[in-house]
């Protein structure tokens, strides 16, 4: 059963123009240990005043005295996620679920992550956990050189989307293709827009790498109708 949790945030800063790490503390929150790159389940209301829910990954946890850092991409006109990011500070009462997740790495001499801005807090907590010796290669596409974040990773390929669409797998798919002969990977973990993810996942299916060594899931959805480029993730 997920534990609901009424934190408050103690403290915010900014990792890059676009990117907020909010540390997020409470009672509840104490001896308790997520697995890297674990999420909560933000509980946030809309512009209606629905109740809503949006998922942000645990990056660093300190036990000991029940804090969680969590970071989130603001997005220009987002939606509920983006709007509380923007305007949490210090003092804000905050209600969530968690940890939630299940994705564990599993064994093998390689692994191969691909991602967006959304899931770089995902990839760089994972990366970091991994054991010494396993080599980690990152494929991550952000909208410029500045939305960049530190990631364990041997070997990184930065990508930048420009003025294409969010959610467009193109640049993704050529480099991961570029990739997959380079080295053998034990496994691939793919956290992206949800059908970039499918479009990865399948790409690399049909590179050899077999099913049951590949973790492919959706960060968000962009929305694909011609009048609006995305929808906001968040």
């Amino acid at each position: 059963m997920k534990t609901t949790h009424r934190c408050t945030v103690l403290a915010r800063r900014h990792l890059t123009p676009r990117t907020v790490r909010l540390t997020v503390g409470g009672p509840s929150l104490v001896g308790l240990v997520p697995r890297p790159a674990q999420d909560i389940e933000m509980l946030l209301t809309d512009a209606r005043g629905s109740r809503v829910k949006r998922r942000y990954t645990i990056r660093h946890a300190r036990p000991q005295v029940g804090e969680w850092d969590i970071d989130a991409v603001l997005h220009p006109g987002g939606g509920p996620g983006s709007t509380w990011a923007a305007s949490a500070e210090p003092g804000s009462p905050v209600e969530f679920a968690g940890p939630r997740g299940k994705l564990r790495p599993g064994p093998g001499d390689g692994h191969l992550f691909v991602g967006d801005e959304a899931s770089l807090p995902a990839i760089a907590a994972l990366t970091e956990a991994l054991p010494a010796g396993q080599e980690a290669t990152a494929v991550v596409e952000t909208e410029s050189p500045a939305d960049r974040v530190p990631i364990a990773a041997g070997r990184v390929r930065w990508l930048e989307r420009g003025g294409r669409p969010p959610g467009d797998p193109q640049a993704l798919l050529a480099v991961v293709a570029e990739e997959i002969p380079v080295g053998r990977f034990g496994q691939v973990y793919v956290l992206a827009e949800a059908g970039a993810a499918r479009a990865v996942r399948e790409l690399v299916h049909s590179m050899g790498v077999r099913p049951d060594h590949v973790f492919a899931k959706g960060y968000w959805t962009a929305d694909r109708r011609p009048a609006v480029t995305s929808r906001n993730p968040m």
